[in-house]
């Protein structure tokens, strides 16, 4: 048994989606055959692959800092026949210039501060004509002091969007959007519970060992701050948007 636990065994995607949208989502997005793809934060790739599975023709990068990560993308890239159509690189994510015809920027706004930050450097990413697929987390509705007091240190109502402001920010960053979703509980309550089966899992199989205690406090305070803090007020959405060609 390893001295800690595992990093994300218990879940397919880095991002609160259920399997029938993550199909509905490969389908709309592989049906061009777009030929070239790129993932910014693509944790281990895992729809990054399964779009590449989806269109043979197409070749894809996966940008990420999280070596472990990366090197669960290659080993599946590997098993799964894709190797010669994606390469996994650790790079500042930032520092990317090579626009492509679908881009992915899923839970990974951070690269550049915000979500509007990020629309804005993400759009000459974009070729002209292409598609982007924007995923991060949104406001159900506006927290109280009172309710803002029970999440994270510092937690702030102006730190994420709502979904019309979300919205807002991919038109002003100079995409059209094609379709807005927010995600169900059921994938909130899938997605946290897949995270914290990690810690679970070996706290029930190591509940002695030396490090247990603090892994027991971690996993029940994020719990405890997911379930009587956020689980009614934040959420996630998906914007899939495109670029729009110039006008002449």
């Amino acid at each position: 048994m390893s001295d800690k636990p595992t990093q994300y065994a218990h879940l397919t995607f880095n991002s609160p989606l259920a399997p029938w949208r993550a199909e509905r989502l490969v389908r709309s997005l592989s049906k061009d055959n777009p030929p070239r793809i790129i993932d910014f934060g693509c944790g281990w790739g895992e729809l990054l692959l399964s779009l590449l599975e989806a269109s043979p023709s197409s070749t894809g990068i996966g940008l990420d800092n999280d070596n472990r990560l990366l090197d669960r993308a290659r080993s599946n890239a590997r098993k799964r026949g894709l190797s010669d159509q994606v390469e996994f690189i650790d790079r500042d994510a930032s520092t990317w210039t090579e626009p492509a015809d679908l881009v992915i920027c899923i839970g990974a706004s951070h690269i550049w501060s915000d979500p509007q930050t990020a629309l804005r450097k993400l759009h000459p990413l974009v070729k002209p004509g292409g598609r982007l697929l924007f995923g991060d987390m949104i406001w159900e509705r506006r927290p109280t002091p009172e309710e803002l007091a029970r999440l994270w240190e510092e937690a702030s109502g102006d730190e994420m969007c709502d979904l019309p402001e979300l919205t807002d920010a991919v038109i002003d960053a100079g995409f059209r959007p094609l379709r807005l979703e927010a995600v169900e509980r059921g994938e909130m309550d899938d997605f946290e519970s897949g995270f914290l089966a990690d810690w679970e899992h070996y706290l029930i199989n190591c509940p002695n060992a030396a490090e247990a205690d603090t892994y027991r406090r971690f996993a029940d305070e994020h719990r405890r701050m997911w379930l009587e803090g956020y689980r009614d007020l934040a959420g996630f959405a998906y914007v899939t948007a495109g670029r729009p060609y110039s006008r002449r």
